[in-house]
């Protein structure tokens, strides 16, 4: 098979910046920006966010250890994997045990950073830390923020990667770990 070889793309370029409104999460900008094909400029809304993180973790004895919460931009209810925004200097290890404990009450012995990804790079600057967090013990209660309404879900893992087939997880940052770790076992 004969594959054309292709040139790599050029970046961008910057016309202007100016920041945008802050909200809870996010602090926005407005980019201008000039595509070098065409010369096109693109007014794009970039969002800055704390990097993230989001833990598999494992009970010892063989369970997902799962949370279930309200989402408002599809208003519903999902169960997700524990997951939060890096506060300040911590590292993505810190911020995984802290929100493993915070979210779940249990503390694990056995960390494995299994990959990062971007959220959305087209206009969301942060990127994802995805941990595996195995024999996992119940700690201590729950100790969600207080824009958090929390509930724990413990669910049987009868095959490892079970949990993408069985539709508990449907969010795509818990589908990237869940990728992750397929990587990571084979």
């Amino acid at each position: 098979m004969n594959m054309m070889k292709k040139s790599a793309l050029q970046a961008w370029i910057l016309r202007e910046s100016r920041p945008g409104p802050q909200l809870p999460l996010f602090a926005t900008e407005f980019r201008w920006m000039e595509n070098p094909r065409n010369q096109e400029v693109l007014k794009a809304l970039v969002l800055h966010s704390p990097d993230t993180i989001n833990v598999i973790a494992l009970s010892r004895d063989l369970k997902w250890i799962l949370v279930e919460q309200f989402r408002f931009g599809i208003d519903r209810c999902l169960i997700e994997l524990p997951a939060g925004l890096m506060d300040g200097d911590e590292s993505p290890l810190e911020a995984a045990k802290r929100e493993l404990l915070e979210e779940t009450g249990y503390v694990a012995t056995n960390w494995t950073l299994l990959g990062e990804s971007f959220l959305n790079p087209a206009y969301v600057t942060n990127r994802c830390y995805h941990f595996l967090a195995v024999d996992a013990t119940y700690h201590r209660d729950i100790s969600p923020d207080a824009t958090e309404d929390l509930r724990v879900h413990l669910e049987p893992v009868t095959d490892l990667l079970g949990i993408c087939q069985s539709d508990l997880l449907i969010d795509a940052v818990g589908n990237a770990a869940v990728s992750f770790l397929r990587k990571y076992l084979n």
